[in-house]
Protein backbone atom coordinates (compact mmCIF):
# COMPACT_ATOMS: atom_id res chain seq x y z
CA UNK A 1 0.00 0.00 0.00
CA UNK A 2 3.04 2.67 0.36
CA UNK A 3 3.89 2.32 -2.64
CA UNK A 4 0.92 3.55 -4.45
CA UNK A 5 1.25 6.45 -1.70
CA UNK A 6 3.28 8.55 -4.38
CA UNK A 7 1.45 8.20 -7.64
CA UNK A 8 -1.67 8.99 -5.77
CA UNK A 9 0.04 11.91 -4.34
CA UNK A 10 1.27 13.11 -7.18
CA UNK A 11 -2.45 12.52 -8.84
CA UNK A 12 -4.26 14.76 -6.62
CA UNK A 13 -1.03 17.96 -7.28
CA UNK A 14 -2.13 17.60 -10.82
CA UNK A 15 -6.01 17.96 -9.40
CA UNK A 16 -5.00 20.59 -7.38
CA UNK A 17 -3.12 22.63 -9.61
CA UNK A 18 -6.19 22.37 -11.62
CA UNK A 19 -8.65 23.89 -9.40
CA UNK A 20 -5.95 26.79 -8.19
CA UNK A 21 -5.98 27.24 -11.83
CA UNK A 22 -9.80 27.88 -11.81
CA UNK A 23 -9.38 29.69 -8.59
CA UNK A 24 -6.76 32.34 -10.32
CA UNK A 25 -9.11 32.49 -13.57
CA UNK A 26 -11.67 34.29 -10.90
CA UNK A 27 -9.36 36.37 -9.44
CA UNK A 28 -8.45 37.37 -12.69
CA UNK A 29 -4.31 36.09 -12.41
CA UNK A 30 -4.24 34.52 -15.59
CA UNK A 31 -0.45 34.28 -15.57
CA UNK A 32 -0.73 32.38 -12.29
CA UNK A 33 -3.56 29.68 -13.80
CA UNK A 34 -1.11 29.29 -16.58
CA UNK A 35 1.37 28.05 -14.31
CA UNK A 36 -1.05 25.99 -12.25
CA UNK A 37 -2.17 24.26 -15.57
CA UNK A 38 1.34 23.46 -16.48
CA UNK A 39 2.48 22.08 -13.08
CA UNK A 40 -0.30 19.82 -13.12
CA UNK A 41 0.93 18.98 -17.06
CA UNK A 42 4.20 17.57 -14.88
CA UNK A 43 2.56 16.23 -12.01
CA UNK A 44 0.80 14.02 -14.69
CA UNK A 45 3.32 13.12 -16.18
CA UNK A 46 5.04 11.96 -13.35
CA UNK A 47 2.15 10.29 -11.62
CA UNK A 48 2.43 7.31 -14.45
CA UNK A 49 5.31 7.03 -15.00
CA UNK A 50 6.12 6.53 -10.53
CA UNK A 51 3.17 4.13 -10.75
CA UNK A 52 5.04 1.96 -13.58
CA UNK A 53 8.58 2.25 -11.80
CA UNK A 54 7.01 1.53 -8.27
CA UNK A 55 4.65 -1.47 -9.82
CA UNK A 56 1.90 0.11 -8.35
CA UNK A 57 -0.29 0.95 -11.10
CA UNK A 58 -3.85 0.30 -10.44
CA UNK A 59 -7.45 0.96 -11.46
CA UNK A 60 -7.90 3.44 -8.45
CA UNK A 61 -5.02 5.06 -9.89
CA UNK A 62 -6.44 5.06 -13.56
CA UNK A 63 -9.79 6.13 -12.28
CA UNK A 64 -7.92 9.04 -10.44
CA UNK A 65 -5.69 10.35 -12.91
CA UNK A 66 -8.64 10.41 -15.40
CA UNK A 67 -10.98 12.75 -12.89
CA UNK A 68 -7.96 14.87 -11.75
CA UNK A 69 -6.97 15.39 -15.75
CA UNK A 70 -10.45 16.60 -16.43
CA UNK A 71 -9.90 19.26 -14.21
CA UNK A 72 -6.91 20.48 -14.74
CA UNK A 73 -6.96 19.88 -18.87
CA UNK A 74 -10.73 19.81 -19.19
CA UNK A 75 -12.20 22.28 -17.29
CA UNK A 76 -9.78 24.59 -16.33
CA UNK A 77 -8.37 25.51 -19.67
CA UNK A 78 -11.67 26.08 -21.09
CA UNK A 79 -12.31 28.73 -18.40
CA UNK A 80 -8.89 30.20 -19.28
CA UNK A 81 -9.73 30.46 -22.84
CA UNK A 82 -13.76 32.02 -22.54
CA UNK A 83 -12.14 34.66 -19.74
CA UNK A 84 -9.24 35.72 -21.53
CA UNK A 85 -10.49 35.38 -25.50
CA UNK A 86 -14.05 33.74 -25.90
CA UNK A 87 -15.84 36.28 -23.54
CA UNK A 88 -15.82 38.50 -26.48
CA UNK A 89 -18.08 36.05 -28.15
CA UNK A 90 -21.14 35.64 -25.33
CA UNK A 91 -23.26 32.48 -24.94
CA UNK A 92 -21.41 30.89 -28.61
CA UNK A 93 -18.02 31.66 -26.71
CA UNK A 94 -19.31 29.64 -23.11
CA UNK A 95 -21.13 27.15 -25.61
CA UNK A 96 -17.64 26.31 -27.15
CA UNK A 97 -16.08 26.47 -24.04
CA UNK A 98 -18.11 23.91 -22.65
CA UNK A 99 -17.88 21.76 -26.04
CA UNK A 100 -14.59 21.13 -25.06
CA UNK A 101 -15.05 20.49 -21.51
CA UNK A 102 -17.28 18.20 -22.83
CA UNK A 103 -14.79 16.54 -25.40
CA UNK A 104 -12.13 16.08 -22.28
CA UNK A 105 -14.43 14.34 -20.42
CA UNK A 106 -16.09 11.93 -23.05
CA UNK A 107 -12.36 11.45 -23.80
CA UNK A 108 -11.20 10.33 -21.16
CA UNK A 109 -14.48 8.25 -20.12
CA UNK A 110 -13.75 6.40 -23.21
CA UNK A 111 -9.83 5.86 -22.56
CA UNK A 112 -10.51 4.15 -18.91
CA UNK A 113 -13.60 2.26 -20.59
CA UNK A 114 -11.92 0.80 -23.62
CA UNK A 115 -8.36 2.13 -24.39
CA UNK A 116 -5.89 2.06 -21.73
CA UNK A 117 -4.23 -1.12 -22.97
CA UNK A 118 -4.24 0.14 -26.64
CA UNK A 119 -0.39 0.62 -28.30
CA UNK A 120 -1.73 3.87 -29.59
CA UNK A 121 -4.42 6.93 -28.47
CA UNK A 122 -7.89 6.74 -29.80
CA UNK A 123 -8.86 10.26 -30.02
CA UNK A 124 -6.18 13.52 -29.30
CA UNK A 125 -4.87 13.21 -25.32
CA UNK A 126 -6.66 15.65 -23.49
CA UNK A 127 -3.46 17.15 -22.03
CA UNK A 128 -2.39 17.61 -25.63
CA UNK A 129 -5.45 19.21 -26.46
CA UNK A 130 -4.95 21.55 -23.56
CA UNK A 131 -1.55 22.73 -24.96
CA UNK A 132 -3.17 23.39 -28.11
CA UNK A 133 -5.62 25.67 -26.58
CA UNK A 134 -3.57 27.40 -24.46
CA UNK A 135 -1.26 28.08 -27.93
CA UNK A 136 -4.31 29.03 -29.74
CA UNK A 137 -5.32 31.13 -26.83
CA UNK A 138 -2.43 33.22 -27.04
CA UNK A 139 -2.24 34.52 -30.85
CA UNK A 140 -6.08 33.87 -32.14
CA UNK A 141 -9.22 36.42 -32.71
CA UNK A 142 -12.16 35.28 -30.85
CA UNK A 143 -14.09 33.49 -33.90
CA UNK A 144 -10.79 31.38 -34.78
CA UNK A 145 -10.15 30.41 -31.19
CA UNK A 146 -13.89 29.38 -31.29
CA UNK A 147 -13.25 27.25 -34.73
CA UNK A 148 -9.79 26.09 -33.06
CA UNK A 149 -11.35 25.41 -30.06
CA UNK A 150 -14.23 22.96 -31.64
CA UNK A 151 -11.71 21.25 -33.68
CA UNK A 152 -9.63 20.27 -30.35
CA UNK A 153 -12.77 18.93 -29.09
CA UNK A 154 -13.74 17.22 -32.12
CA UNK A 155 -10.00 15.46 -32.01
CA UNK A 156 -10.25 14.57 -28.57
CA UNK A 157 -13.50 12.53 -29.71
CA UNK A 158 -12.59 11.63 -32.59
CA UNK A 159 -11.38 7.92 -33.83
CA UNK A 160 -8.08 9.52 -34.94
CA UNK A 161 -4.85 7.57 -33.83
CA UNK A 162 -2.16 9.31 -31.84
CA UNK A 163 0.99 7.60 -30.38
CA UNK A 164 1.23 6.42 -27.39
CA UNK A 165 4.36 7.86 -25.81
CA UNK A 166 4.16 5.39 -22.40
CA UNK A 167 4.40 2.09 -24.60
CA UNK A 168 7.27 3.54 -26.58
CA UNK A 169 9.40 4.14 -22.91
CA UNK A 170 8.40 1.12 -22.23
CA UNK A 171 9.78 -0.73 -25.14
CA UNK A 172 13.04 1.70 -24.36
CA UNK A 173 13.34 0.15 -20.64
CA UNK A 174 12.61 -3.60 -21.72
CA UNK A 175 14.82 -3.58 -24.60
CA UNK A 176 17.71 -1.68 -22.12
CA UNK A 177 17.21 -4.46 -19.35
CA UNK A 178 16.87 -7.15 -21.69
CA UNK A 179 20.87 -5.41 -23.04
CA UNK A 180 21.94 -6.03 -19.41
CA UNK A 181 20.34 -9.52 -18.66
CA UNK A 182 22.95 -10.14 -22.39
CA UNK A 183 25.95 -8.99 -20.68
Amino acid sequence: MPQLLLPTMLTLCNFACGVLAIYAVFEQKFGIAIVCISLGLLFDLFDGWTARRLNAVSSFGKELDSLSDSVTFGVAPAILAYQLVLIQLGKIGLGVALLYSIGAVLRLARFNAMQSNLPTFVGLPVPVAAIGLFLSTSFMSPWVLAVSTCFLAWLMVSHLKFPHFKKINIDKEEIHDARKSVN
